[in-house]
């Protein structure tokens, strides 16, 4: 079948297939970039949260006066670095545990988190406790951030509150060194284990 010579130099005609692959593959391409991207920048928040708990813990294992619980956040934030609007969005809990095994995983159900909606104090939210000598702690911190692409793969199956951040969880364990304990500047404990009353908003860990 012979066709006309205008049609015949249009079939053959390769002008415009760059631009056709670009259509085509560009979506795809920034898409796996973004998710990338965000699942990058998960795991450096992540990892600096870690960190900043790890140093900001050891100044409250180690017994004697002990961080209150606005100083102890603001020693984290320092020390985490990347996490954003930090002492705003950072929820630190602090309690005794029994010294068996599995008391821990017995504590893994919700997290605190800050309640933004809430016009309470952060510190109140929460439950911070010192405890006494020789005594078995669990630290659990929540710390809530921002997708940076929410409509990506990634983004859209993150858990977000009802502000759209997600959050992020760090978890430490220790033994009270023997020694009296006091909280600084806070009075709330007299060489016991005293705490902020309140519970913030559970976020899955």
């Amino acid at each position: 079948m012979s066709f006309p010579p205008l049609f015949r130099r249009w079939r053959e005609s390769e002008d415009g297939s760059s631009t056709v692959e670009f259509v085509i593959l560009f979506p795809a391409v920034m898409f796996v970039f973004m998710v990338a991207f965000e699942a990058g920048l998960y795991m450096v928040r992540n990892a600096m949260l870690e960190r900043g708990v790890d140093i900001a813990i050891r100044d409250v294992r180690l017994g004697g006066t002990v961080p209150n619980i606005k100083e102890l956040k603001a020693k984290i934030c320092d020390e985490a670095l990347v996490l954003p609007d930090c002492e705003n969005s950072i929820q630190v809990e602090m309690d005794s545990i029994a010294i068996a095994p599995g008391a821990i995983n017995a504590r893994s159900g919700s997290v605190g988190c800050v309640d933004k909606s809430s016009d309470l104090d952060p510190a109140t939210q929460t439950t911070y406790s010192i405890g006494v000598e020789n005594e078995m702690m669990l630290v659990r911190v929540c710390a809530l951030s921002q997708p940076m692409f929410p409509t990506t793969g990634l983004g859209v199956k993150m858990a977000v509150n009802d502000n759209g951040d997600y959050a992020i969880v760090s978890t430490a364990a220790f033994v009270n060194e023997p020694g009296q304990r006091l909280v600084s500047d806070a009075g709330t404990n007299t060489g016991g284990g005293g705490s902020n009353g309140g519970i913030g908003t559970g976020v899955g860990q």
